[in-house]
């Protein structure tokens, strides 16, 4: 017996910002499945996060606080497990918790484009469906990425393929906008915020302002 599918939608969340709430928004109403958020907690595909693991849960908590929608969760399972977060290891870890029960993971186009390049993506197609949304300012869209992604033998099922009206909002930009001091609202949940301020993140020193990453999963 299999339960319902679960769409899973990670990423750094360095911070988690206005883009990435309504992504989620936009995945609940075009498939209307239950969806997990996933922290990253040690991504091998970028310089290390500018908050700690530890902030970017509490502030993807906090910002799906502000969803609102009680089929809509985060885990904690990356940032609480030692070493180099891998995608096609977290889906493990999640089959192993609920065997038979249908993952779906929702890739944003751009990072879909490069993911027979991730750590061991034979084990993705084999645990998860893929679900490429593309947003403006993608560089490629949906369809077009999974093309590519075919033209490398990517070897899962099918792509689920979504159009979404998300903004155009990079956690870069809002990185650099919080270091000079510049005003974030609009960018950010209000708790989002609240907790960067309490927290003195994204300061001067923040490792990674410069960054570019836009909407990405772990790898």
């Amino acid at each position: 017996m299999t339960g319902q599918p679960l769409v899973v939608f990670g990423g750094t969340f360095d911070p988690p910002h206005l883009g990435h709430q309504q992504v989620i928004v936009g995945l609940r109403g075009t498939l209307g499945l239950p969806l997990l958020v996933v922290p990253n907690g040690h991504p091998v595909h970028r310089r290390p996060p500018s908050a700690s693991p530890e902030d970017r849960l509490r502030m993807t908590q906090l910002m799906v606080q502000e969803v609102g929608d009680p089929l809509v969760s985060v885990s904690d399972l990356e940032v609480g497990r030692p070493g180099p977060s891998y995608t096609s290891d977290t889906l493990a870890r999640l089959v192993d918790g609920e065997p038979g029960r249908p993952l779906l993971l929702a890739l944003g186009s751009d990072a879909a484009r490069s993911l027979w390049r991730w750590h061991r993506p034979d084990l993705v197609a084999e645990r998860a469906r893929l679900v490429v949304f593309d947003r403006p300012g993608s560089r490629i869209g949906a369809g077009a990425a999974v093309e590519e992604l075919k033209g490398h033998g990517w070897p899962g099922p099918e792509p689920l393929l979504v159009s979404l009206t998300a903004p155009e909002v990079e956690s870069s930009r809002v990185r650099a906008r919080l270091r000079r001091g510049e005003v974030a609202e609009g960018l950010l949940a209000a708790s989002v915020l609240r907790h960067i301020r309490e927290r003195g993140l994204y300061r001067e020193s923040a490792q990674s302002a410069a960054v570019p990453d836009g909407i990405i999963a772990p790898r």
